[in-house]
């Protein structure tokens, strides 16, 4: 989803705070934190096909962006829809399917109480301002599952440390949680019901920058999605998990 625009200056002529950084509008693949965009979304596509058939089911994809998440689980049998408030990222998503302007502030009046069959959303709920509203509304338009991702705040590269800096990812995040906060969240306020745990990868300190040092991004992305993400699990780069809307 899109960060606020730049403000202009005021009429004192000082300036405002200079605009979160803007989602890119393409991904560079050789940078290995870009392609694990894509990877994170193949990961819940895993996770989702274990407990649905795509036949006949209909997902809308929340926060589209570039529409990635439309182009593979539509090749993967499933009728997708995307919605963003960027129009450039409705552009960019339409040409994999329809793709429509999100308008969060009535988005269950603007799709509907259960409209479709399973939501996605990865990557945007650490953007908005009230998360917990946000869900809630995703909750309402999924009539079975929710299948969401954020990023995680139990990164090993955080371990121990006074500040922990997202701006790597993103400048624009509000908010970030681990599997247990998200999971409170999810559960108690939101109608949602975890059904399974999806990991993406881990990134280990040091050794992961070695590895990319010694043997490219190939060998990193083998260690961080294989062996690393195995031994540490819930230290990976995403909150991600499939729930169940209560009914």
């Amino acid at each position: 989803m899109a960060s606020t625009p730049p403000s202009p200056a005021s009429a004192s002529g000082a300036h405002e705070p200079k605009a979160p950084a803007h989602v890119p509008y393409q991904l560079d693949l050789t940078n290995r934190f870009h392609w694990y965009e894509n990877h994170w979304k193949r990961v819940a596509l895993e996770l989702l096909l274990k407990h649905c058939r795509p036949h006949g089911q209909t997902i809308l994809d929340y926060g589209c962006g570039r529409g990635e998440t439309l182009d593979i689980y539509k090749k993967a049998g499933f009728d997708v829809t995307g919605t963003d408030t960027d129009p450039e990222c409705v552009r960019l998503a339409s040409q994999y399917g329809e793709a429509r302007l999100l308008e969060p502030e009535r988005a269950v009046d603007q799709f509907g109480r259960k409209s479709f069959n399973i939501v996605t959303c990865f990557h945007v709920l650490e953007h908005v301002p009230c998360p917990k509203q946000t869900l809630s509304d995703i909750s309402a338009i999924a009539r079975d599952y929710a299948l969401i991702a954020v990023p995680n705040l139990r990164q090993l590269r955080w371990i121990g440390a006074r500040k922990i800096d997202l701006s790597w990812v993103n400048e624009g995040h509000l908010q970030s949680w681990d599997h247990w906060h998200f999971l409170g969240l999810a559960q108690r306020y939101c109608g949602l019901e975890l059904v399974e745990w999806g990991f993406d990868a881990t990134i280990l300190p040091g050794i992961s920058e070695l590895a990319a040092r010694i043997g490219g991004n190939n060998l990193a992305i083998r260690l961080e999605t294989g062996l690393f993400r195995r031994m540490f699990p819930f230290h990976g780069i995403s909150v991600l998990g499939l729930f169940r809307v209560r009914r």
